[in-house]
């Protein structure tokens, strides 16, 4: 299973969606995980990719990567709350 984080649903203008982490454990059968996390280089702008949306608005707004991290572990892990600070409408 790949999850996809909310930082991909931004640059795909909503075109693929981030999930919630949910996990339900076995308490008989152990659990194996692997998590993995990328980054774009500190200098990266985030936001909808030009080369996704040409023929559609920006559903997201688009901030430097910095931004983008302050919002990020600034906002409860509620739900999509962060998703909801990120869009424009």
């Amino acid at each position: 299973i790949v999850n996809i984080g909310d930082m991909l649903e931004v640059f795909t203008n909503g075109r693929y969606r981030s999930i919630e982490h949910r996990a339900v454990v076995d308490p008989k059968e152990e659990r194996l995980s692997v998590a993995a996390f990328h980054f774009p280089d500190m200098d990266a702008m985030i936001g909808p990719l030009k080369e996704l949306t040409a023929q559609e608005d920006d559903a997201y707004k688009t901030l430097d990567l910095e931004s983008f991290m302050k919002i990020f572990f600034a906002t409860k892990l509620e739900g999509k709350s962060f998703l909801d600070r990120m869009k424009l409408n």
